[in-house]
């Protein structure tokens, strides 16, 4: 079957491999890549996807849900690759100008320009150019009198402090009381020359005023002949503003212009048609020999013959009105506009003209008044406004206009959206990439002769151009290496130019390669397993050109499924060969089918794409769902559930390539899949088999994976009913045998099952046996052999039949033991005695056997007198021997314990253990030790009987004393804790409890009564301050002016602690109410909390409660007795004065001495109190 499958396979690739392939759009996925990749150069980068979960649909137009493994299908047709090149370069260039400027040099009107640069657009000039129109030479300057200082001179000499620059003024006066005046004015911004000539009333009273001949006023300039020439052009503006106008003055005055002293033009004023209008002189052609370099031109009026005129007529017949003194008087001629230039325009070399920008000048070259010159700047002038200027070395006129050569570079971007920037590409396997950018025109009419430039590889063809309306505009631009030209004509219109080529496929071969460990070698395969080592080895270059491998080869590994699973990138190469890294195919990390490799290398501007195919096997399961051993009662179906899994990676198997057949009663069964909950499934009849056990043999298939069988049981049953014990309803005993009895039987009849396997489990299964007693009955017996709760599993089995289980809990006890007697335990003192007891269980009575057996004599108190373990004699009966106790202490008791594994005593047990008087044993004692005595006994009997009423004194005194010791030492341990607390703030000043637990709750309730009893304190006070305050029986305070305190204790206080907490309090309040008379909202300080321990020990025996430890003085010979019975304790080899108290009453010392001696020593510092470090040790009672 394997080899069918290869077949299959190698047909399918052979298929896949003769399809067109084009790339894929790599959108990789970041994941995690637990498998080996093989060693990596430092030149190389990669980056793992999930197999199965990228999210790259747009890779195939074929997709699959995750983590199924598709069969049937394989990757359908690929997208081209596609992504972005580098921009080219997209240059808009064309003419800014300034427009037809006049400029003259002699006032240097508009040779100074400046023209703008859209630097917001990204526009910079490469070059400027200028036209030069209507040169011509000035030979009188400031004709336009544009420049000079403004004002008036009478009677000019040729000295003149207001005139306009360039010029001056001479008059000729033939009589004295006529005047000649000159004037440079300004009006409205126009700028003008005059000349006037004032002539006297010759008449007094009559306005007869008269002008002489040969009188005059002139402007004058001085002018060089250079360049020489005769012929020359004189041209003005004047207007007649006073004098007389009439036809019969013709030839009295006129307004003449002379050139070198020669009158060249002349104007009859008087046979002017009207006054107060300017008038153009036009073109008047000047032709005449000047010998020398320098002559003079001179314009102005001339009185031509004297003549007399009456201020009182109306010469010019106009309005009938008298001309007046103003038009007869004075004589005024306004001029501007003064032009005298050769004839013939002169070259640009003669005048020297040149063109200056950004301080570089450049000369105008150029003839017969026109002339052109340019700057270029190859780094571009980037700042606006670009200034200017035009310069020569005479005076000249002329007419400009300057042109910048604008430029503009774009990149160019792949879609319609300016923030992107490059070339879109789509290239597939083994064809060339399809190129298409754009550029956008936003403006028309901006520039002249706008132009657009764009630059592109050389190897890039077939370009086609389109214009905003998307009609191929190709035939119209100019298309030559490496540019595309797109000419002014064309760009009327604007919006996105859109351009595309093609790029040439620089993928020649590729090959998937694997590592052949037996030979170090790779060799080329078309299929693959989980752990090969495999890499795709590619050819880049042309048949004209191999590319140098300095950018990244990126390669791209596709699971079946079409999502990326690794990507990685290598640099460097020889001639152009190159290989990916090499990956190892984890069994975890990949699926088995047809696997693909793309591989896409692009330099910016070249590109590189091709694609290649191989096959991944994996190794496939069959999985049970639930079991591989199934049970169903006899004839109906069983549905078996098989999850069908690529073993290495886990992933499902479902597609309709996969088969799954399992062999039943002689027949295949198939199974089908179900998409939905991951599983292939069949049903199994057991009516065509019965019941048994049947073996199933389940075999798969599926393109490019190995399989192997699985094997399942089928158990084909009876269905049963198990009647288990109702018990145990009581505990069991340790050792005792219990017996339960179970019924395992068919449902349908109820028929008893025998010979069935019964098998005990769980912990207590050790002691259990069970039998099969006939007709399904079996019998359960445990002995249990240890203590505690129990749970034992009973299973129930037979082939054929359903297994019935039971749990059986039961709780196990130790065996209860007891005395069941003891002998007799009267004897005579100071004598031997067999003492016997018989042990039994004490619910069956039977003798206990091996047991520990002690007796122990304890004294009236208590306290251990004799201990022994006792000798087992017999079944349950044991003895040993004591010595009997002295009787003056009367009765002992005697407690026996008992201790044997997993037994206990269910009571405990004690007698008494009597001692009776031996007369003759004390006789003797007496004897032997008083014998010498007893002459001086008689002796002293009298004295004795004479002092008994004395020694009764004494006694009773000494008994009075220690009640008193007594009842203070009662005292103190009465009391649990104290407080001192302000009165006002109710805030504890000082406390101690000396009961452990006590602390947090007594205290907190004990403040909350003191804090609902101050107002109590602070109202009218009934009592006076020292006075006892009861809050409770056991709650008892003292106020005093700005304190109270608070005692507590276990009983009511007695009438001599109520007084000595009154001696307290008083002390406290003459201490500190002055101290603490303001109120406080915080406890003192630990120096003042000393000084309260201190005064509590005093007035209140505080010290009787503290610990107590040996002093360094030897004890005396009374008190020896209590330094052999104190109760040292090891931590701190100190110990509690009650306890010693209790000790040493309970030795046999009688209740007055015991507190008398204690107090001595205490008295004498033979024992001494401990006293902490810090408030925080609490003092002891009991």
């Amino acid at each position: 079957m394997r080899a069918r499958h290869l077949r299959y396979m190698r047909a399918l690739l052979a298929f896949i491999l003769i399809l067109p392939m084009v790339s894929i759009a790599l959108q990789p996925e970041s994941g995690t890549f637990s498998e080996s990749i093989g060693q990596q150069t430092p030149s190389e980068s990669s980056t793992f996807t999930n197999g199965g979960k990228a999210n790259v649909s747009d890779i195939f137009d074929i997709t699959y849900p995750n983590d199924v493994v598709s069969l049937a299908d394989t990757p359908g047709t690929l997208l081209p690759a596609s992504g972005t090149l580098d921009p080219v370069q997209v240059e808009q260039f064309g003419y800014s100008m300034t427009g037809i400027i006049s400029a003259r040099t002699d006032t240097m009107t508009n040779t100074e320009q400046s023209i703008t640069i859209d630097t917001e657009h990204d526009w910079a000039v490469s070059t400027t150019q200028v036209e030069v129109t209507n040169l011509e030479k000035l030979y009188v300057v400031n004709g336009s009198f544009d420049e000079g200082n403004l004002g008036y001179t009478v009677n000019p000499n040729g000295t003149l402090t207001n005139y306009p620059y360039g010029w001056s003024a001479v008059s000729n006066n033939t009589d004295p009381e006529q005047a000649q005046q000159v004037s440079y004015e300004d009006s409205s911004g126009n700028r003008f020359v005059s000349v006037q000539n004032i002539g006297p009333e010759t008449n007094t009273g009559q306005n007869l005023y008269t002008h002489y001949n040969g009188s005059y006023v002139l402007w004058n300039q001085t002018i060089a002949i250079t360049p020489y020439t005769e012929q020359f052009l004189l041209s003005f503006d004047f207007l007649y503003l006073k004098g007389p106008i009439w036809s019969e003055l013709q030839g009295n005055f006129s307004l003449q212009v002379f050139v070198d002293g020669e009158s060249v033009w002349r104007q009859d004023l008087p046979t002017l048609s009207e006054r107060g209008i300017w008038y153009d002189s036009g073109i008047i052609p000047v032709n005449m020999s000047i010998s020398s370099e320098k002559t003079m031109f001179m314009i102005g009026l001339v009185i031509d013959d004297t003549f007399s005129v009456d201020a009182d007529l109306d010469y010019d017949d106009a309005d009938d009105i008298p001309d007046g003194i103003i038009n007869c008087q004075y004589i005024t001629v306004l001029l501007d506009d003064v032009s005298f230039k050769g004839a013939t325009p002169p070259s640009c070399e003669t005048v020297d003209l040149q063109f200056i920008l950004d301080s570089v000048s450049t000369p105008i070259f150029g003839s017969l008044g026109t002339g052109y010159g340019a700057i270029e700047n190859p780094i571009y002038w980037q700042t606006s406004p670009l200034s200017f200027s035009i310069v020569s070395n005479t005076s000249i006129s002329l007419e400009y206009n300057t042109l910048l050569l604008n430029h503009r570079y774009l990149n160019s971007t792949p879609t319609t959206n300016t923030l992107q920037e490059g070339v879109a590409y789509s290239i597939a396997h083994d064809q060339s990439g399809n190129l298409e950018m754009f550029t956008y025109l936003g403006f028309i009419g901006a520039y002249e002769n706008l132009t657009i430039r764009i630059y592109h590889p050389s190897d890039w063809q077939n370009f086609t151009v389109f214009d905003p309306f998307l009609v191929d505009i190709t035939s119209d631009c100019t298309l030559t290496e490496g540019e595309i030209v797109i000419p002014n004509q064309l760009l009327d219109r604007f919006g996105w130019w859109r351009i595309t080529c093609d790029a040439p496929n620089y993928a020649s071969s590729s090959v998937v390669e694997r590592y052949d460990s037996g030979a170090t070698d790779w060799v080329n395969d078309s299929i693959f397993h989980s752990n090969d080592t495999a890499r795709l080895s590619v050819s880049l270059g042309t048949t004209t050109d191999t590319p140098l491998l300095s950018d990244p080869v990126n390669f791209t590994w596709t699971l079946p499924n079409c999502t990326t699973w690794y990507e990685s990138s290598m640099t460097g190469g020889v001639d152009g060969n190159t290989s990916s890294s090499q990956v190892t195919f984890g069994p975890t990390n990949t699926t088995a089918g047809v696997w693909g490799i793309t591989c896409l290398w692009s330099n910016g501007s070249e590109l590189a794409y091709r694609y290649a195919v191989f096959a991944l096997h994996h190794t496939a399961v069959l999985v049970s769902v639930y079991s591989n051993t199934l049970e169903t009662v006899v004839g109906q179906p069983v549905s078996v559930f098989l999850t069908f899994r690529d073993d290495e990676n886990g992933l499902y198997i479902l597609n309709d390539g996969a088969t799954v057949v399992g062999n039943w009663s002689g027949s295949d069964v198939d199974f089908v899949p179900d998409v939905v909950k991951n599983w292939w499934q069949a049903d199994f009849d057991t009516a065509l088999v019965g019941a048994g056990v049947f073996t199933v043999s389940i075999v798969s298939a599926a393109p490019y994976f190995e399989t192997v069988p699985l094997m399942i049981t089928i158990k084909s049953q009876f269905l049963t009913t198990l009647d288990p014990p109702s018990g145990p309803l009581t505990p069991l005993v340790y050792g005792r045998q219990y017996s339960y009895d179970f019924f395992y039987s068919t449902s349908y009849n109820g028929t008893g099952i025998d010979e069935a396997d019964v098998d005990v489990t769980e912990d207590g299964s050790e002691w259990a046996l069970i039998v099969n007693t006939g007709n399904g009955y079996y019998n359960l017996t445990i002995t249990p052999m240890a203590t505690g709760d129990f749970s034992i599993r009973i299973e129930f089995s037979k082939e054929g039949y359903e297994t019935e289980s039971h749990v059986l809990s039961f709780l196990v006890n130790r065996v209860p033991v007891e005395v069941e007697s003891i002998s007799n335990l009267v004897a005579l003192e100071q004598t031997p005695l067999d003492v016997y007891v018989h042990i039994v269980e004490s619910d069956t009575r039977h003798p206990v056997t091996g047991a520990n057996v002690t007796l122990g004599v304890y004294r009236p108190g208590g306290v251990i007198y004799f201990y022994s373990e006792m000798e087992e004699i017999g079944a349950g009966n044991y003895s040993v021997i004591i010595l009997m106790p002295p009787s003056e202490s009367g009765t002992y008791t005697v407690r026996i314990s008992i201790e044997k594994d997993n037994h206990e005593m269910t009571q405990s047990f004690s007698a008494a253990l009597v001692p009776t008087f031996d007369s003759n044993i004390k006789i003797m004692e007496t004897l032997l030790t008083y014998s010498w005595q007893i002459g001086i006994g008689v002796t002293i009997i009298v004295a004795a009987v004479a002092g008994q009423r004395i020694r009764s004194r004494k006694i009773r005194d000494k008994h009075t004393s220690a009640m008193v010791l007594k009842n203070r030492f009662s005292d103190a341990n009465n009391i649990l804790g104290f407080l001192v607390l302000h009165k006002l703030s109710g805030v504890p000043v000082y406390s101690k409890i000396f009961k452990g637990g006590f602390e947090e709750g007594m205290l907190s309730a004990f403040i909350s009564a003191i804090m609902h009893f101050r107002s109590e304190f602070e109202a009218g006070r009934v009592a006076d301050d020292y006075a006892i305050i009861p809050i409770s029986e056991v709650i008892r305070t003292v106020p005093t002016e700005n304190l109270v305190c608070a005692f507590i204790t276990v009983t009511p206080a007695s009438v001599e602690q109520e007084t000595r907490m009154k001696s307290y309090a008083r002390a406290i309040g003459m201490m500190f109410d002055n101290a603490l008379a303001e109120r406080i909202e915080r406890v003192i300080d630990a120096k003042t909390s000393k000084t309260f321990e201190w005064m509590f020990d005093d007035f209140m025996d505080g010290n009787l409660i503290r610990r107590y430890q040996i002093g360094e003085k030897k004890f005396p010979k009374p008190l020896k007795f209590i330094e052999t019975a104190i109760p040292l304790e090891v931590k701190d080899s100190s110990f509690n004065l009650a306890r010693l108290v209790r000790l040493l009453e309970s030795s046999g010392q009688s209740e007055d001495d015991v507190y008398i001696r204690v107090f001595k020593a205490i008295e004498g510092e033979y024992i001494l109190p401990v006293y902490p470090y810090s408030n925080d040790v609490p003092l002891e009672t009991e």
